[in-house]
């Protein structure tokens, strides 16, 4: 398999935005949300479960907001779709995105996995996130916002748009066509 962008304006003619919905959709469950468990069975695999976690919540808000940055971006798919009490950590959660990605810490955050009876709450003054625990916080986030996808003007729009922009556009897994 190889991952690669696959939007291109002509290659887009003739799908509807619903076709465009599933095939992301079908996407990003097939590459976060199905590759994120096989990361939680070890020790250096768990931290990578929260890098992976973040950026496919990352990619989500690139849909939600296309244009705007991506912190507001981030914080706004946060509190719209995470489910109660991560909605009201957006900040922090975003400062965590930045520490874990760039700086490979888990910043405001202490982290572990197979913890989940001590999820969210404090050692030694820091909020402790379960790696299961936030990976499932993604898989509820993707679902509320998929769903919310089918009905939406304004989602679709932005949607729509996001897919649309030639320096971005959608990923995909798919064999190599052989093809210069």
């Amino acid at each position: 398999m190889v991952i690669r962008t696959c939007y291109r304006p002509t290659r887009r003619r003739g799908m509807s935005t619903d076709d465009l919905i599933k095939m992301v959709h079908a996407n990003f469950s097939r590459i976060y949300l199905g590759g994120i468990p096989s990361l939680l069975n070890d020790n250096g695999g768990a931290f990578l479960s929260f890098i992976c976690t973040l950026t496919g919540t990352e990619a989500l808000a690139g849909f939600l907001k296309p244009k705007d940055k991506n912190g507001p971006r981030f914080k706004a798919f946060v509190k719209d779709y995470f489910p109660t009490p991560l909605d009201a950590q957006s900040d922090t959660l975003w400062r965590f995105r930045n520490a874990a990605v760039h700086g490979f810490s888990p910043g405001p955050y202490k982290v572990t996995h197979h913890n989940s009876h001590l999820h969210l709450t404090t050692d030694d003054g820091l909020t402790l996130l379960n790696a299961e625990d936030f990976y499932a916080a993604l898989v509820m986030a993707a679902k509320k916002y998929f769903d919310a996808l089918q009905g939406d003007p304004s989602l679709r729009a932005a949607f729509e748009e996001r897919a649309k922009d030639p320096d971005t556009g959608v990923l995909t897994v798919g064999p190599l066509t052989g093809k210069p």
